[in-house]
């Protein structure tokens, strides 16, 4: 009899994910869908916001709520097994009291352990979860935990070590972040140096630790000596020394009981100091975790890991874990951060708790979990909406050709498939693709594409059988993109905009289990050039969640220097930027369409010609026009126009709205006037 499970993460990153027969079906993060980064949408609207992305999933696949056989939840505040068994009452009426499982308290870093075991393909394994924090375990929390998964029995606990206080570092406070004065643990370590660095995702408090993992390669460490984290003999972590080291570097200052960070401003150029501050890090990050590793395999016997929480989508670490330690196989679930628990909920449930012996779970083979996105819409009728023609190409063959040929003459295109992938990495579904040898490529996106800084790197996807011909490889594959590995001497120069700093790269294998295109874009774009591989990269823009209908990928072609878009096997080629009228965005136009802040788009930092240009944008004059006005450059103009259309000060006049998520109302105004 089929056994169909519903899985939930309730905290930041909240997510849905459909397990059918020990399989993951479908899976979702609600940022998708509430296009609010890290799914953080209002108190008001969390439980629709919910109800919105499960029958979202569960249509995707034919099915209806009363199709479920069993509901799990689990979230980082349950406090004991009474609150892990009341947390579907979160969600409403949406789930049966009847069909309700739950969690054995504490469930966090459980629900982690538990998405990479069932889904590795492994007999028995020892499982390490490193994360900012976990559950509320007494007056603390979950730091770092150690499991040991067995066949025929539920998973062991085998390492526990917990945070003596439930709070967590960074939290605002009149416009300052805080820290207490004692912080423990190697992700809180790593997330208050990430925000000391100015590393913060748009408009919220949590960091943004790759761009951390990525500065590391441009410095060396500031010490010899660990400044954060040292090392214990008998496998454990001290951290006695961060609060000294955070002060003495000059980014914190001691208030009371307290510390305030003093942290890089967003804007402010970078020093040595911060390179050299974030290869201190990485460096005592990475050889905390291999320290723990060698613990939790010592205490199990395993020569298999799986691993999950955040820190593990360090994809500079990994390839040490698989280099410098005793173990034959690893693997690390792709949807390492919270997203990934509604998965590892399900999974949990459908092998302990569903009347089921734990038993070995299957293999991923791939992570394109979104609901479906192309099947059964006109996309070219939401193309003509949008003022812009398309051309339909002969199967995925067809259009893999278009788009590979469209890359080699140096285009950056949007490539868009089905279903979306299930995590933060862009796989092949949701995809911005360029040349990875054509010199000025990875500036050229970085600046007028991704809006981003200039030392991000980019990844790369490579055709599995030919991944080791390029990179220096400690696995036999990839397929997730978590290795960083060096690009072979021979081959630097030909995929120059890929290599990092220090001449690595982080590399996605792909293989015949890749569902569409993808692979068959590779496999054209070789015969077009000899190269197997091409630059990926997230399909989004900064500060926006990575797009999941068509309607939010044809507007990026309005919003940055992409050249065309690949949707299913639809071309649609990017608009006249130049010919594009301006409107400024009114602060009734923003509350108008969130009706979450009583706050405007602000013009602070704002250079004087965008000041100008927003002065002249009224929606009747074309933006080349407007460049002649002001005194600016067109090519530059544009540029700017679209950096405002990003922060939300300027639409295009006469294009259709992305539709939004409509969540129930606040009770009050934001001014604090009765509705």
């Amino acid at each position: 009899m089929t056994v169909r499970v519903l899985g939930f993460n309730l905290s930041h990153d909240s997510s849905a994910c459909l397990v059918v027969d020990g399989e993951v079906r479908a899976a979702l993060a609600l940022e998708r869908t509430s296009r609010i980064k890290r799914g953080t949408v209002p108190l008001h609207a969390y439980a629709g916001a919910m109800a919105e992305l499960t029958r979202d999933i569960l249509a995707g696949e034919g099915l209806t709520t009363s199709d479920i056989d069993y509901w799990i939840t689990t979230s980082t505040e349950a406090r004991d097994n009474e609150d892990e068994a009341r947390l579907s009452q979160v969600l409403g009426l949406l789930v049966p009291p009847e069909k309700s499982v739950h969690l054995p308290h504490p469930g966090h870093h459980l629900a982690h352990a538990s998405s990479a075991f069932y889904t590795s393909g492994f007999d028995e394994a020892a499982a390490l979860v490193i994360d900012a924090y976990g559950s509320l375990l007494g007056n603390g929390r979950e730091r770092e935990s150690g499991f040991h998964f067995t066949p025929g029995s539920a998973p062991k606990t085998v390492l526990q070590t917990v945070r003596d206080s439930a709070r967590a570092a960074g939290y605002q406070r009149d416009g300052e972040l805080w820290l207490p004065e004692e912080l423990t643990g190697v992700g809180e370590i790593y997330r208050v140096v990430t925000l000391a660095l100015g590393f913060r995702e748009s408009g919220t408090i949590y960091d943004d630790a790759g761009k951390t993992m990525g500065l590391a390669s441009y410095g060396k460490r500031l010490s010899r000596e660990n400044l954060f984290i040292d090392l214990l003999p008998e496998g454990g972590l001290s951290f006695d020394r961060v609060a000294d080291s955070l002060v003495e570097l000059g980014v914190a200052e001691r208030v009371g009981s307290e510390l305030k960070l003093l942290p890089r401003p967003s804007r402010a150029p970078f020093e040595q100091f911060h390179y050299d501050l974030a290869a201190q890090v990485q460096a005592e990050f990475e050889d905390a975790c291999l320290h723990l590793v060698r613990e939790v395999l010592a205490r199990t016997g395993s020569r298999s890991l799986v691993a999950a929480g955040g820190c593990f989508l360090n994809s500079t670490l990994n390839p040490r874990l698989l280099r410098e330690t005793e173990i034959d196989r690893l693997f690390v679930f792709p949807a390492a951060t919270d997203d990934g628990n509604a998965a590892g909920a399900a999974l949990y449930a459908y092998h302990n708790l569903a009347g089921r012996p734990s038993s070995t779970g299957r293999a991923l083979q791939h992570v394109y979990l979104g609901p479906p996105r192309v099947a059964g819409r006109d996309v070219a009728a939401v193309a003509e909406r949008w003022g812009l023609t398309s051309q339909r190409h002969d199967g995925p063959a067809g259009v893999a050709e278009a788009a590979a040929r469209a890359i080699a003459r140096g285009e950056i295109v949007g490539w868009f498939q089905d279903r979306s992938e299930f995590g933060p990495r862009s796989l092949g579904a949701r995809s911005i693709l360029c040349h990875p040898g054509l010199p000025g490529m990875k500036d050229r996106l970085n600046a007028r594409v991704k809006f981003r800084e200039a030392f991000r790197p980019f990844a790369g996807s490579v055709l599995a059988e030919r991944a080791h011909d390029y990179f220096d490889m400690p696995a036999e594959e990839s397929p997730f993109m978590l290795l960083v590995c060096p690009v072979r001497p021979e081959r630097q120069e030909s995929v120059r905009e890929i290599a990092h700093v220090d001449g690595t790269c982080r590399i996605q294998t792909v293989n015949d289990a890749t569902p569409g295109a993808f692979r068959a874009l590779l496999r054209a774009f070789e015969a077009e050039t000899g190269l197997p591989l091409v630059l990926n990269t997230s399909f989004n823009l900064r500060g926006m969640p990575i797009v999941e209908h068509p309607e939010e990928a044809v507007d990026c072609l309005y919003g940055s220097r992409l050249d065309r878009l690949f949707i299913g096997d639809l071309e649609i080629a990017a608009p006249d930027l130049n010919a594009l009228r301006p409107v400024r965005v009114s602060n009734e136009e923003r509350w108008s369409a969130d009706r979450t802040t009583a706050k405007g788009p602000s013009t602070a930092g704002v250079p004087e010609l965008g000041l100008r240009l927003l002065e002249l944008a009224d929606g009747s004059k074309p933006i080349a026009e407007i460049a002649k006005e002001i005194g600016g450059d067109v090519d530059a103009t544009v540029d700017l126009a679209l950096d405002l259309r990003r922060l939300g000060l300027l639409r295009w006049a006469g294009l259709p709205e992305v539709p939004t998520p409509v969540y129930p109302l606040a009770q009050y105004l934001p001014d604090g006037s009765a509705d």
